[in-house]
């Protein structure tokens, strides 16, 4: 038998000539959904008889994907919720990643990066689920007592037929979850595998006209597990954060982007910090607007009397492909 708690809720319809019964083809009395019908006429292949409250018997039958057309996303607004706090997130989102695998193209692009199998699985990194449904996922989390309003990355969908279920948008990729100064999972971001469908990063977050909630851009923090230098690192993003505190044995916080300072300067000032190292792209030397933003942070920084300063490479865009580079070169 099917299990019915894999599908989203959705409210029945009643049969009519513009849209009869799927089971017995009339359009009158039955009802049923995109995946259940309630015959009035046909027992043969139902699952479970149910009484009625007019005493009469109706039959129920589980509909093959297809024989109804599937439930789509109306544009009808459901109202945005505020952001739920970080210690709710923090769990509903370390739930919702043991629910995940990674794949293997993920994996080896991972270790590509530098990253070791054991840094994959103490990150937390898992793919974006292509073959269990969305809907089905967030009915796991809810059955097991999470609520997912206030949740950045999940949203309400509503079905043809009425009613709305907990969804997320899963376009192929990997998440990597972004932490606070704490080690809690703030928020999630995706390394996309289609960069053409709207950039190669992208955040779990938004659809608040459909019950969702913005995460904001908040700074990653990554840790070592062992300590070399106190200065404090800053890079883009949170994944080449994850990567260059392992190789300098420091800690590195990731900005969304450069121009996303604000939430970096908050945390080293939250951490106490003397001395910090920007070690934004290269290309802050051909790009105007990373200039200017790497400018306007080095100046709060300096204004808040930290000792500020730059790392330089002369090969290689980013800290984390230098970082990975020199180690090769020296483990060779």
């Amino acid at each position: 038998m099917q299990n019915r708690h894999k599908y989203p809720y959705e409210k029945f319809i009643k049969a009519k000539p513009s849209h009869p019964c799927p089971i017995c083809g009339k359009d009158d009395w039955c009802g049923f959904n995109s995946y259940l019908a309630s015959c009035m006429r046909v027992k043969e292949g139902s699952f479970k008889t149910k009484i009625q409250s007019n005493g009469k018997e109706a039959y129920l039958h589980w509909l093959k994907p297809g024989t109804v057309e599937a439930p789509a996303i109306i544009n009808e607004k459901i109202p945005a919720v505020q952001t739920a706090p970080v210690e709710v997130r923090d769990r509903v989102y370390r739930e919702f990643l043991r629910l995940l695998s990674l794949y293997p193209r993920h994996k080896d692009d991972l270790i590509r990066r530098g990253l070791s199998e054991k840094d994959i699985k103490e990150k937390g990194y898992k793919s974006v689920p292509e073959s269990n449904k969305p809907w089905n996922i967030c009915r796991r989390l809810i059955e097991r007592g999470h609520d997912l309003a206030g949740i950045p990355g999940f949203y309400k969908a509503r079905g043809r037929h009425g009613g709305n279920y907990w969804t997320f948008d899963w376009q192929p990729g990997y998440f990597i979850p972004i932490l606070d100064s704490s080690g809690r999972i703030q928020a999630l971001q995706r390394r996309m595998d289609d960069p053409d469908r709207g950039g190669k990063y992208k955040l779990f977050s938004g659809y608040q006209h459909r019950g969702g909630c913005s995460c904001g851009t908040p700074a990653h923090i990554a840790r070592p597990e062992r300590m070399k230098d106190s200065s404090i690192w800053i890079t883009e993003g949170p994944l080449k954060a994850d990567i260059a505190s392992k190789y300098l044995g420091a800690v590195v916080i990731g900005a969304l982007s450069v121009t996303a300072w604000k939430p970096v300067l908050e945390v080293v000032l939250e951490m106490g910090a003397k001395e910090v190292v920007i070690a934004y792209d290269m290309d802050a030397k051909t790009n105007k607007f990373v200039a200017e933003a790497e400018k306007a942070l080095k100046h709060e920084l300096l204004k808040h009397g930290l000792k500020v300063k730059r790392a330089r490479w002369k090969t290689g865009k980013g800290i984390d492909d230098v970082l990975v580079a020199m180690h090769k070169k020296q483990t060779a």
